[in-house]
């Protein structure tokens, strides 16, 4: 009995003097000095965080990696990183926006398979795949997403040969070709300016063979689209922070033709000076 009290005096002892330790910081150094240890403790792990995601590659060096990916893919010399058993654990425990280095939007057609052409793995993509390559408001906001919160130096249209999507509004447009399901042409409707200004800029080309131009003019109306929606997208572009590019895969030989970047340039100016754009960056809540 004797020991347990005397072990239980050393504990209030104890306790009393860290109290008074405490209590003399206090009147010594002001009430907001705990405080600010605390807020230094955030900031500094919020920094912490954010340089994580600054060791991620640059724009340029992260192109050059997708170029490199589908050459070892499209010469038959695919090395299938990333996809063993540890970098699944890897998976479940990380978060994707420390690993994923591109956000990219393909078209949802089976000849497509879009870590496969890059020879990437898992984490290395964030990936949007729908019919035609569109951007509406759900592939705009998976996009922002992607920018925002994944951490993505870097954003590609893909768009690919024999595109059924661009097919179909050509057709359309030309007066021939099926009827379309009730909920297609709201999804592919965002392809009839690029269809209309493939004609326009080679009328000199009539029937299918419009179809290849419609298909790279269609990668350029994907971003157009993105940039009038999306003004974080514009700010991230104008401030370095990411960068945007376009793509057409060719499905029968596997190759990637990449295009003209300065066009991106153009496209952000244009939406730029347009009243129509999107200006409110934040969702109400």
């Amino acid at each position: 009995m004797e020991t347990n009290r005397f072990s239980l005096t050393n504990v209030a002892l104890a306790t009393i003097v860290l109290l008074a330790i405490f209590l003399v910081g206090i009147l010594i150094f002001g009430p907001n000095t705990f405080q600010a240890m605390d807020a230094d403790h955030t900031v500094n792990a919020t920094a912490a965080t954010q340089d994580k995601h600054a060791k991620k590659p640059t724009p340029d060096e992260i192109l050059k990696l997708l170029k490199e990916g589908n050459e070892r893919f499209f010469t038959g010399q695919s090395s299938h990183p990333h996809a063993d058993a540890a970098r699944l654990a890897l998976a479940g425990t990380e978060n994707q926006g420390d690993h994923a280095y591109a956000t990219i939007i393909s078209c949802s057609d089976s000849r497509v398979p879009v870590e496969l052409i890059f020879d990437a793995g898992v984490m290395d993509m964030f990936v949007i795949r729908v019919a035609g390559n569109v951007i509406d408001t759900d592939e705009a906001g998976t996009v922002e997403y992607g920018l925002a919160h994944v951490y993505t130096p870097v954003f590609l249209v893909l768009g690919h040969s024999q595109c059924g999507a661009v097919t179909a509004v050509a057709h359309k447009l030309e007066g021939v070709g099926h009827k379309l399901e009730i909920n297609i042409p709201a999804l592919v409707d965002n392809i009839i300016p690029a269809v209309e200004r493939a004609k326009e800029l080679h009328k000199d080309v009539h029937g299918d063979e419009i179809i290849p131009y419609a298909i790279e003019e269609n990668v350029w109306q994907a971003i157009e689209d993105l940039f009038m929606q999306s003004p974080t997208a514009r700010t991230f572009v104008k401030e370095g922070k990411i960068k945007v590019v376009g793509a057409i895969y060719d499905v029968g030989t596997g190759h990637i033709e990449w295009l003209d970047t300065a066009n991106v340039d153009e496209i952000l100016n244009r939406v730029e000076a347009s009243p129509d754009k999107q200006t409110k960056t934040f969702a109400d809540n």
